[in-house]
């Protein structure tokens, strides 16, 4: 009879070979050129270092912006280089800084177009649309649970037994970021 623990060894062996499934196509220097310029397809890549903070912050984002066009998998690539590992890639697209986004038409010999926008899924998706005229599939979004507050319902909300955070806001501000005006209570 085999025993269990002497199992363990082989086990912890396999553990990297297991990964999560990715919708982003990593690519190297082998098959750059086949997928960004022989496919004739469009492809967003971004230029990334593994030690980099602000591609670390990115690459969820990334994940669900490629998630988002995997059915378009076949019109657009979401793509990715560690340009760190693969310095001449890096090198032959210009790349100074991490993470570097750039647009490619998927015609070979074009020029990429570097993407200057919003790092978030809102501003990428809107691009990669405006793009290819695809659009994003997904799920859909939780519905809002802002709740405006007046001056009888905001005493009955707040200082119960129940978390709430309150926002205050001014209908002169004007600033985006601003919830509706008035006392919102999210739930």
């Amino acid at each position: 009879m085999v025993r269990l623990d002497s199992l363990l060894p082989l086990a912890a062996l396999a553990l990297p070979l297991v990964s999560a499934a990715s919708s982003v196509l990593n690519l190297i220097p082998s098959n750059f050129d086949t997928v960004v310029y022989n496919s004739n397809k469009p492809a967003l890549v971004e230029f990334f270092a593994p030690w980099c903070g602000h591609c670390k912050n990115l690459a969820p984002v990334y994940e669900e912006l490629a998630a988002a066009f995997a059915a378009a998998g076949d019109k657009v690539t979401i793509a990715n280089v560690d340009a760190d590992h693969h310095k001449d890639l890096g090198q032959r697209f210009g790349v100074q800084g991490f993470p570097t986004l750039k647009w490619f038409d998927g015609k070979p010999g074009s020029e990429p177009e570097d993407y200057n926008g919003g790092r978030d899924l809102e501003s990428l998706t809107k691009f990669v649309t405006e793009k290819t005229g695809f659009r994003a599939k997904g799920p859909k979004k939780a519905s809002s649970h802002v709740e405006l507050l007046t001056d009888t319902t905001f005493k009955q909300e707040v200082g119960g037994d129940k978390d709430v955070l309150v926002a205050f806001t001014a209908p002169w501000c004007g600033r985006k970021c601003s919830p509706p005006a008035g006392r919102t209570r999210f739930g």
